[in-house]
């Protein structure tokens, strides 16, 4: 199979399971290197897009088992998009040196994973994938990508990026009310988006003009009503940046960015949890038997 076949199953198959096939090991050489840039993937009808706005639930309510089951679902739909969507990249960027696109196979490879983990978890809070509409706020940034750079600034340094925060959010929010294997799939999937970002760091830096600082090379391209703040979750952890090869400018000026977005959390909601800036891994969270 090639590289491009694969990307357009993924993105052109109607049935989940489709989208979770394992990329092979061994690929062929790709023949035909037009760009292919596919408006929207084929899904079944429950997974469809809508434009039925479904809030998150809130993290004190993370105590009720079905409000822990929508949360996942919300976090399911993020994991379906980065699929598609790095499958999208490759046939759409098809120029890309192939160690960025073998990188992008890795990250469908391990954001299938992250899925199925989510899938089996809600269902055993009795919520089905799709039992709720599914936002595509990510495909929504599809017209604007014209560029393998611009894709890696807005899918990962921006979203992806983003998650390092919620990943750790989330998972002290369920280690809280002592849910722990939640809590511990919280904590694979920070470990993997640590690894993502630093791919997308990698294609980002061989982008970079040298006359240019990070910042403002990040800046030239995303663009309006995109913005900075899409990079950070409710609260900024500035050492998961470090971990995924941010330097410490751009750290800092990532940490200060605000606009009109900013500061719409609850920041009592959050004091309640006493989140602090530490970042959890895997040694952190209590053996089975401590947590019974």
């Amino acid at each position: 199979m090639k590289l491009s076949e694969y990307a357009k199953h993924l993105l052109l198959s109607s049935d989940l399971e489709d989208k979770l096939l394992p990329p092979p090991s061994v690929w062929q050489e790709e023949t035909d290197v037009r760009p292919l840039r596919i408006e929207k993937p084929n899904r079944a009808d429950n997974l469809k897009f809508s434009d039925v706005k479904t809030k998150i639930p809130r993290l004190e309510h993370l105590n009720q088992t079905t409000a822990k089951g929508l949360t996942l679902h919300h976090f399911a739909n993020h994991e379906l998009m980065a699929i598609e969507l790095f499958a999208w990249a490759i046939l759409a960027f098809p120029e890309s040196p192939l160690r960025v696109k073998l990188g992008f196979i890795k990250t469908i490879q391990e954001e299938q994973t992250h899925l199925r983990l989510y899938l089996k978890r809600m269902n055993d809070f009795g919520i089905s994938f799709g039992d709720i509409p599914l936002n595509y706020i990510f495909w929504k940034q599809v017209p604007k990508l014209g560029s393998v750079e611009e894709f890696t600034a807005v899918l990962s340094l921006s979203f992806e990026g983003a998650n390092l925060d919620y990943s750790q959010i989330y998972a002290k929010a369920f280690a809280h009310f002592e849910d722990w294997e939640t809590a511990e799939i919280m904590i694979r999937i920070f470990e993997d988006e640590v690894k993502h970002v630093k791919r997308g760091m990698r294609v980002f830096q061989n982008g970079k003009p040298s006359s240019m600082e990070d910042w403002d090379y990040y800046k030239t391209l995303i663009h309006f009503p995109f913005t900075p703040r899409r990079a950070k979750g409710y609260i900024f952890l500035p050492e998961t940046r470090k971990l995924s090869g941010m330097s410490d400018e751009f750290i800092r000026l990532l940490e200060e960015y605000e606009d009109e977005y900013s500061g719409r959390v609850n920041l009592k909601t959050l004091e309640r949890f006493q989140f602090g800036a530490d970042v959890w891994r895997k040694s952190d969270l209590p053996l089975p038997h401590q947590a019974e």
